[in-house]
């Protein structure tokens, strides 16, 4: 992805923060000998910007970024918010995301009966090309929306999700459509190079 100092960098599944540190670091790496302290300073704080469900993995990821000097006095993780509830207020040059894992996004609740229950949550949002409860496809729609023109995503999914059909086979037109793809994996199982 070769992040940039003026890059703007979202993970809306953050977990404990992985990839942003990691673009983080790549960018010192690359250009911290070109940056003046105010630049620097900005790179600390403004470069990178977290989404996290639990609000306890948030303080880790906070934790983490902060560790690996991101922040500063500040770290901006936004934990205990649902990404996928509403439209996200801003858009990134970059987006990098390993979203969870599991088919449908569900409520947990308890039935008359005392037993409990999952009902499938199908997510609508305007802003969707299609509604499902498939959580990766939720996410990739999200993401989608979070990218500023001529931004960039790389996003890892499990399943053959974007080659499913119904929702996944909508969701993968509209990037072929819409977006410049670069790489699109169907992992064969059972087969391993020799």
């Amino acid at each position: 992805m070769q992040p940039i100092p003026q890059d703007s960098i979202c993970d809306p599944a953050a977990g404990t923060g992985g990839f942003l540190f990691t673009a983080y670091n790549y960018v010192l790496d690359n250009y911290e000998r070109d940056l003046n302290r105010d630049q620097k300073r900005a790179l600390r704080e403004k470069l990178v910007e977290a989404m996290e469900l639990s609000p306890k993995v948030g303080r880790m990821c906070a934790m983490n970024l902060y560790l690996h000097g991101i922040g500063g006095e500040k770290v901006v993780v936004h934990s205990g918010h649902d990404s996928l509830a509403a439209p996200w207020s801003k858009e990134y040059t970059m987006i990098l995301a390993n979203p969870p894992f599991g088919k449908s996004q569900s409520l947990l609740f308890v039935n008359e009966e005392g037993d409990t229950e999952k009902d499938d949550q199908v997510i609508v949002r305007e802003d969707f090309w299609t509604s499902t409860s498939n959580k990766q496809l939720n996410f990739v729609q999200h993401m989608f929306s979070l990218l500023k023109i001529d931004g960039r995503a790389a996003v890892v999914l499990p399943d053959n999700v974007l080659f499913e059909g119904g929702a996944g086979e909508k969701v993968r037109k509209n990037l072929l459509e819409k977006c410049n793809v670069h790489t699109l994996l169907q992992p064969e199982y059972g087969i391993r190079p020799e």
